[in-house]
């Protein structure tokens, strides 16, 4: 059994915790829980089950995907999960993820809303890579399909579950949470560019050209920074409402960003640095994409909750698993731990 979970569910080295929309961007829930002081135990129970509905939805994302392109993976010597699989087999599994996925939502199914997000959202992540429409391959009505698919449509069900209605806040976090997506998606298209072109795979990057894939990378790539920045300061001027501790947390944790980001301005134009944290892990670059967002700004958001009310310590203590904040490895690779150790050499 441990076998069968490890290998499907832990899809490439676990990925449904790690390239999870929701998990990318958690701290949009978290932030929404904040908000509207949404901490009673029943909604860290929905929490919990929306968790739940993002894995397996994730999973049934990736392994559609994989069913899809099995022969054409074979034929370019490709890891693909169900390689040693029947047709058959593969087939199966990946219907047992999406009925798992079914199985979850339908806790939100009350909200009519949710529905008609979650029927798109299957619609577009299946025939993302299913034939006839196999929409990974229309240029760039594909890229923004897939952004749509696996970034925006994630976030907005969070709205919808949550019961989240501010017009405007919505409007913010879901064009930071689009152009996060936008770069992810264009910079693999880049690097499997080579790929693509000897399959013949009309991605946005073949059928644009690598010059023009890689100005889009890096327009999107400067668009998440500033629009962070932007987010950062409306959540401080929506939560000035609390109490000193966890305000002066959300504050430093601000704070840092600001600090981080004018490194990163100086690196980037002074120093001539490539601002590509794709390309080079455990920089400045990466902290600001991927580190900052996807980590301590939900941790932080998931302690001040534990602040307001205490059993979701069990959500913090899960968050710091799926983080592995425990594993010295991953604390010896971050960019913060080694700024630390250098301004250490340097004292």
């Amino acid at each position: 059994m441990w076998a069968f979970i490890k290998k499907y569910f832990g899809w490439r080295d676990w990925a449904v915790l790690v390239y999870n929309s929701i998990f990318e961007n958690l701290f949009v829930l978290l932030y929404i829980l904040v908000r509207e002081q949404k901490w009673t135990t029943q909604d860290l129970t929905a929490t919990i089950v929306f968790l739940l509905f993002s894995m397996f939805s994730t999973t049934y994302g990736y392994l559609i995907n994989d069913y899809a392109d099995m022969e054409l993976d074979r034929r370019h010597g490709k890891s693909n999960t169900f390689e040693n699989d029947s047709r058959g087999r593969a087939l199966w599994i990946t219907m047992l993820f999406l009925f798992l996925s079914v199985a979850t939502g339908w806790y939100f199914s009350d909200r009519m809303t949710f529905l008609e997000l979650w029927l798109a959202w299957i619609f577009i992540s299946t025939f993302y890579s299913l034939p006839p429409l196999r929409f990974k391959e229309r240029g760039k009505p594909g890229l923004l399909l897939v952004v749509l698919a696996q970034r925006l449509l994630p976030v907005l069900l969070v709205f919808t579950a949550f019961d989240f209605h501010r017009t405007g806040e919505m409007v913010l976090l879901a064009v930071y949470v689009f152009f996060r997506g936008i770069s992810s998606d264009v910079n693999h298209q880049v690097e499997d560019y080579e790929n693509d072109i000897k399959t013949g795979t009309s991605t946005f990057a073949v059928s644009s050209g690598r010059r023009v894939a890689r100005g889009m990378l890096r327009f999107s790539l400067e668009m998440e920074k500033v629009l962070l920045l932007i987010v950062l300061l409306y959540i401080t001027h929506t939560l000035a409402w609390m109490d000193f501790l966890p305000l002066l947390c959300w504050l430093l944790t601000v704070l840092l960003y600001v600090g981080m980001l004018l490194f990163g301005y100086k690196q980037q134009w002074v120093d001539q640095k490539d601002p590509n944290p794709f390309s080079h892990p455990g920089t400045v670059f990466q902290f600001l994409h991927h580190s900052y967002p996807s980590v301590i700004l939900s941790l932080v958001l998931s302690l001040i909750l534990v602040y307001f009310e205490p059993v979701f310590i069990l959500l913090f203590i899960f968050l710091l698993w799926v983080r592995r904040v425990f594993s010295l490895e991953m604390i010896k690779k971050s960019f913060v731990y080694n700024v630390i150790r250098k301004a250490g050499r340097d004292a």
